[in-house]
């Protein structure tokens, strides 16, 4: 299945806009999502969303979860291609 453009590109700009307007659980669901299109994109949105929240203290959350979340759908991309073809 074979996923349309307008989704694949779309997506991305909407995760970063979500870290504006939407909770955090759609924000995450979304990171997910543009992760699979490109795996660094979490990364780098977990980095943009402690940059804009982070309190000053303590680890950062959002970076930390956007690199767990990269390196899942790294391998999961990886091992989907290696099944398939």
């Amino acid at each position: 299945m074979r996923i349309p453009p307008f989704i694949r590109y779309g997506i991305i700009p909407l995760t970063i806009l979500s870290l504006f307007v939407f909770p955090w659980m759609l924000t995450g669901i979304l990171m997910i999502g543009s992760g699979l299109v490109f795996p660094p994109a979490p990364f780098f949105i977990g980095i943009l969303a402690d940059f804009l929240y982070y309190p000053g203290h303590g680890w950062p959350h959002a970076t930390l979860i956007g690199l767990g979340i990269s390196v899942i759908t790294l391998g999961v991309q990886h091992f989907v291609k290696t099944r398939i073809m």
